[in-house]
């Protein structure tokens, strides 16, 4: 790849801020599509193409959801000063991006004819999509309505999706317990997300005269909201996830993740926030999701049948960044950090 295109796809990455859903928006669906089948004992290598097909269908749908979004915010994004890579752009340059995402959509909702309910679950996520950012409904400018939307839209009607194609390609239908405790915690989980993302913007928005839930309510009601509210549905469902789930490894990948983030707090005086952020933080769970969730399952079905190891290794060429992020972090930890303390102390 010569320069020219690699600078070509970054900047098409950019338009459709794939930095900001890629890793932590797909990968804890992929890693509940591969929940399913590991419970099912069916092989990932079967449902390789489910896989492949809910990643490039949600990543389609993403692309939408922020290409709209940003077409949709340009005078706010101006005002406030926020980077936005639409402002400035020729009507006819966004028009053709829209369709870029569009025709995709299109084609992947005919790939969906045969399966109706996996169907409307995606055609009604491009709608909320639209409805969130589109005026004159524009759900975004409309208080908790808007809170609602991304939470559905960004976690709880995703891992549905891939719910119901999974399930439909294994021919196996899945538990209720299974169904309502991931549609409770992908629904939280995104809930705590959208939060922490409006009560850091908050004052953009304000500046912007963007009407969100952030704006109209005190830092405090939307933190108590998100401590005492939504992480206790969220960490009781994960819970209830992870004991019916019979998986030895998400519970390993927990404790290491537990672990890591403890020592960055000690180590490097790292807020771990449930809500709220502060100048030097980090979002409770939310690597562990994107991170050890699908690893845990990957490696449950890799140590059942190893020609699982495929899927894992395609796994890991695609999200290795994340990761790679929390190794070195771990390594510098353990090389640096922890050896420095012990030296003290004797």
């Amino acid at each position: 790849m010569n320069k020219q295109t690699l600078n070509f796809f970054q900047q098409m990455l950019a338009l459709v801020r794939a930095k900001e859903w890629w890793s932590y928006k797909l990968a804890p669906v992929l890693g509940t599509a591969y929940a399913i089948a590991a419970t099912s004992n069916i092989s990932l290598i079967s449902l390789g193409s489910t896989f492949l097909f809910i990643v490039i269908a949600l990543a389609i749908g993403a692309s939408y959801a922020s290409v709209i979004n940003n077409l949709c915010d340009r005078e706010e994004d101006r005002i406030s000063g926020k980077a936005n890579y639409f402002i400035g752009r020729s009507n006819l340059f966004s028009a053709l991006v829209t369709i870029a995402c569009i025709v995709p959509g299109l084609i992947g909702s005919g790939l969906l004819i045969q399966i109706p309910l996996a169907l409307s679950v995606y055609i009604g996520n491009w709608l909320l999509f639209t409805i969130y950012s589109l005026p004159p409904i524009r759900l975004k400018n409309r208080g908790f309505w808007g809170v609602l939307a991304i939470a559905v839209g960004e976690s709880l009607v995703p891992q549905i999706f891939a719910v119901i194609l999974v399930a439909h390609n294994t021919g196996k239908s899945l538990s209720i317990v299974w169904l309502i405790t991931i549609a409770i915690w992908a629904f939280a989980s995104g809930l705590r997300s959208i939060l922490w993302h409006q009560i850091f913007d908050c004052e953009n928005d304000r500046r912007a005269g963007i009407n969100t839930f952030a704006v109209n309510n005190s830092t405090q009601t939307l933190q108590r909201l998100g401590k005492w509210v939504v992480f206790p549905a969220e960490f009781g469902s994960l819970t209830v996830i992870l004991l019916i789930s019979h998986n030895i490894f998400v519970w390993a990948f927990l404790g290491f993740y537990l672990v890591t983030e403890w020592l960055r707090h000690y180590f490097w005086q790292l807020d771990i926030v449930i809500v709220k952020p502060t100048e030097n933080h980090r979002l409770f769970l939310f690597e562990y999701y994107d991170v050890f969730y699908p690893l845990g399952f990957l490696c449950l079905t890799s140590w059942r049948n190893p020609v699982n190891l495929i899927i894992l290794g395609i796994h890991l060429l695609f999200y290795y960044q994340r990761l790679w992020f929390w190794i070195k972090d771990f390594w510098g930890l353990l090389r640096w950090d922890i050896p420095t303390l012990l030296q003290k102390d004797i």
